[in-house]
């Protein structure tokens, strides 16, 4: 395999085929352009069975995260309650180490699926399953023979159609074409189905050794299919008109029935399904370029049968497997989205990824940092594996950012996977933790890559990229602000505004004796290093140093290239503090129309804006004592809400209750104990006119609840208000308070929302609480001493997932929760540098005042906004693979 960027002269197209990546990838949604720069429809869709199909549609600015628009019925909502936790001292050290370090390995031994001689990588253990556990009851989902059709709902214009099973490639991939696919489709699909399980048997498609094919070697790296929930050994690539260039796969598809597998009376999207669009295969006829985007979207596939992680990671780890862990080339920073500044999107948010603050390209700079930890120096592929298939199927429990990294980062300072299971938790005070470490060193050898000869590179890996790209910079080394040294002696108090993971790469162009130093009053959570390239004529050697704030280096050896490479990794920027946490119900005009005059509570955040994700919070009321006989003892105000839309799917809530929706709000009474005023028992009461139930089958539940009772639960405990109260209408709400007669009770409303969609969120207005006509509560004193508190949805170290058996591996502090929705993107830090060096010998020297070549092309796009990897003549990071066809 001949490892060409695609920027020299193309060879005829009958000898050569380049893989070129296009179209974008999202899990579960289907997106849409409007014929507009700045919306995009984001649409979800569940098969209800038959004919019924539930479908929301969702308007959404473009630099909004693509990841938000998740269908629901791909979202997990296990409980957070101490009912349901196992405790990680009920596993032994060694179960404990395998659920975290050897994930598929622990799934087998968990679900009894031992491999047999011959079987497939990616179903190894099928047979066993089948053949000798009741998981499937002996059911294996039949096929026809080619030819055949069978309907499957097509998920890109949502209807029922056709599909005919035109080919079944290797064994286990099944390609169906809809009915009004074109013989071009047909022919790209098949030939990309070769391809990825190289059927032609072609060494340049056998990405390592011990791996015949890209699926074989995707497989043995991530880990098998999820045929334990399909009871099937075939992956479906379903061709199909979608009316966008793209291509998806949905958890919703095969976990249908979890954590339960398929049975004889499942629809055949309860599958593995794939689905590649008709419109991609037109935009790009691209038989390799077809079979990557098999590789990147079966990885998700793969991903998802292992559970839920932070959608970062999930993106980050398709993109290593689809370029370098498959030995191909990285997708390139300018795919899908164009850009102007390589500085901004460098200096970004590490998990940004809108138009606004990244342009989107938080796929290529974390599946180049897994590409980077891959390296068997550092991590390895199968370290790097278990840390982005470190997921859970509890919601509570699902990993998100530093919490991941700093457990396995823990190998490259002990050399060896820890021998007893141990949590570590997050140092939020010091910047010298593992992830902020890994985060600049691996910025170091992202300018390492820069240093044209690779003889003055440094020689420890933990600077390097991976071999086979350190001749390839993946970043634009014109890009980096330089300070030419044939012009200037000095470079006075430099400094760039770095976003939380973010970096800057700054450099000296080959000056001779020069001195960094540090300010003194430079914030030492931006942590810097200081890369000189060795010296040929001088014999020095690459050196990469750190500096602290107030310190300097002298750097000897004659003319020498120096990148000054920062990083801001505050200790605590990816997590939100007590002192940090926005307040979610506070007093405000905002909409107090009609019968609401004055101020109202109100459970949201600006104006015109959806209120928080991932939000448990509650508005609660001062102790007050109810009187022992009382009739008509009653709690009453005004409400009026916009939330999350309802949403009934067939999904249940704790012990099999209905759903209706995802957030909501509900009212509880607390009581208080007679010793201490604790609250002793906590009642969910429902308002005279109910909640509201939604169908034929009266669903009530909200999943966002999940995260606060347990399996013994009641239905009524998951009860409440969503969706819209009308068109911002407010209703009049009344709760008998009569079993609580004689008691010191609080009573609160606790709104909860999950991690995707809202509304503008809750109104409260004109509280009572009275015992015929006398007022207990009720005064604008009485609404005013109301108070909020929250309740911090974080995973509990040692917990132990009850549909995985994967423990939660980090502790947060006390009062710290994930900063899940980016709160902080807009904060920034900064270190002052400067620079004294003498002027070279001669300032002819090519090294002083040249900038260096950069393999003919700058991946700046000439405009900002475009969705394509076109952007010039010719096409970006290709590689060269001889068509075997």
């Amino acid at each position: 395999m001949t490892g060409l960027y695609g920027f020299g002269a193309m060879l005829a197209m009958e000898v050569l085929l380049l893989l070129c990546l296009s179209g974008r990838s999202i899990v579960g949604t289907s997106v849409t352009d409007d014929g507009t720069d700045d919306v995009l429809h984001m649409e979800t869709y569940e098969w209800l069975g038959g004919e019924s199909l539930q479908m929301m549609t969702r308007v959404l600015p473009t630099d909004a995260p693509l990841g938000s628009g998740a269908s629901p019925a791909a979202r997990s909502s296990p409980s957070a309650s101490a009912t349901r936790r196992t405790e990680a001292s009920d596993l032994l050290d060694e179960q404990l180490l395998q659920a975290v370090w050897q994930r598929p390995a622990w799934r087998d031994h968990r679900l009894d699926l031992k491999p047999t001689e011959g079987e497939h990588p990616c179903f190894a253990g099928f047979t066993h399953m089948i053949s000798n556990t009741d998981r499937c009851k002996g059911w294996v989902r039949q096929y026809p023979e080619i030819g055949s059709e069978v309907v499957f709902l097509n998920t890109g214009v949502r209807r029922y159609s056709n599909f005919t099973l035109k080919a079944v490639v290797g064994g286990h991939i099944n390609v169906w074409l809809e009915e009004n696919s074109s013989p071009l489709h047909e022919d790209i699909s098949i030939k990309a189905a070769n391809i990825y399980t190289n059927q032609y048997g072609i060494d340049e498609l056998k990405p390592a050794a011990g791996s015949s094919s890209w699926m074989e070697h995707e497989c043995k790296v991530m880990g098998s299919m999820p045929f334990m929930y399909t009871c099937s050994d075939r992956i479906n690539i379903l061709v199909q008109e979608c009316q966008v260039e793209n291509a998806w796969v949905m958890q919703s598809d095969y976990l249908r029935n979890f954590p339960g597998p398929a049975d004889a009376n499942s629809s055949a999207n309860f599958d593995i399904v794939f689905y590649m669009c008709q419109e991609l295969l037109d935009r790009t006829p691209n038989p390799y370029a077809a079979a990557n985007t098999f590789a990147h979207e079966l990885a998700h596939v793969i991903q998802g049968g292992f559970g839920y992680s932070f959608n970062t990671m999930t993106e980050g780890g398709a993109t290593w497997l689809e370029g370098p862990l498959l030995h191909l080339a990285p997708r390139p920073m300018i795919y899908a989205w164009g850009f102007r500044d390589w500085n901004r999107i460098n200096a970004a948010h590490f998990y940004a990824n809108t138009q606004e603050w990244n342009s989107r390209k938080f796929y290529q700079i974390h599946a180049m940092f897994l590409t980077y930890l891959a390296q068997p120096e550092l991590l390895g592929d199968d370290v790097t594996s278990a840390l982005q298939n470190y997921q859970s199927f509890e919601d509570v429990n699902v990993p998100w950012g530093r919490s991941a990294y700093d457990y396995f980062l823990q190998i490259l300072e002990t050399g060896e996977e820890p021998k007893e299971f141990q949590t570590v938790t997050m140092d939020i005070e010091s910047p010298q933790n593992a992830f902020a470490t890994a985060l600049l060193d691996y910025r170091v050898a992202i300018a390492a890559q820069c240093i044209a000869d690779p003889t003055l590179r440094p020689v420890e890996a933990k600077y390097l990229m991976p071999s086979q790209l350190r001749d390839r910079p993946f970043w634009d080394c014109t890009s980096y602000r330089t300070f030419w040294s044939a012009q200037d002696s000095s470079a006075e108090n430099v400094s760039a505004e770095l976003h939380y993971g973010g970096a800057a790469v700054f450099r000296l162009a080959a000056p001779e004796g020069a001195t960094v130093s540090l300010a003194k009053d430079a914030d030492a959570r931006v942590r810097t290093k200081v890369l000189a390239a060795g010296s040929k004529s001088t014999g020095h050697v690459a050196e990469v140093r750190e500096l602290g704030p107030g310190e300097s280096i002298s750097l000897e050896g004659g003319a020498r290239e120096i990148f000054v490479v920062q990083v801001n990794v505050d200790p605590a920027g990816e997590l939100i503090g007590p002192s940090e946490r926005p307040q979610l119900w506070k007093r405000s005009t905002y909409r107090c129309t009609g019968s609401c005059s004055g101020k109202a509570w109100w459970a949201g955040a600006g104006e015109g804006e959806e209120y928080p994700t991932n939000q448990l919070s509650a508005l609660r009321s001062p102790i007050m004592q109810l009187p022992s006989e009382a009739s008509n003892l009653e709690l009453s105000f005004d409400a009026m809400w916009d939330m999350e839309g309802l949403y009934v799917d067939g999904s249940t809530v704790g012990s099999e209750c209905l759903a209706k929706g995802y957030d909501g709000v509900q009212v509880r009474v607390r009581i208080a104990s007679e010793s201490d005023g604790e609250s002793s028992e906590i009642v969910v009461i429902s308002p005279e006119s109910g909640y509201g139930a939604v169908g034929s089958e009266n669903a009530t539940a909200l999943h966002a609840l999940d995260a606060v009772y347990g399996d013994d639960a009641t239905c009524l405990d998951f009860e409440g208000w969503t969706g819209k109260s009308g068109d911002f209408a407010w209703t009049s709400q009344r709760f008998d308070l009569s079993q609580f007669a004689g008691k010191n009770i609080s009573f609160e409303l606790l709104f909860a929302s999950d991690s995707s969609v809202g509304g503008e969120g809750f109104w409260v207005d004109e509280i009572r609480v009275h015992a015929g006509s006398t007022r207990i509560f009720g005064s604008d004193s009485d609404a005013e001493a109301m108070t909020e508190h929250v309740f911090l949805l974080v995973p509990k170290a040692g917990d132990v997932g009850k549909h995985d058996g994967v423990p939660v591996v980090a502790v947060l502090p006390e009062g710290y929760e994930f900063d899940r929705g980016l709160a902080k993107i807009d904060r920034t830090l900064s270190a002052s540098w400067s620079a004294q060096w003498s002027v070279p010998a001669s300032a002819l020297d090519p090294e002083a005042s040249l900038r260096r070549g950069y393999l003919g092309w700058s991946y700046a796009a000439p405009i900002t906004d475009t969705k394509t990897a076109l952007l010039h003549p010719g096409q970006e990071a290709c590689m060269r693979l001889a068509a075997p066809f």
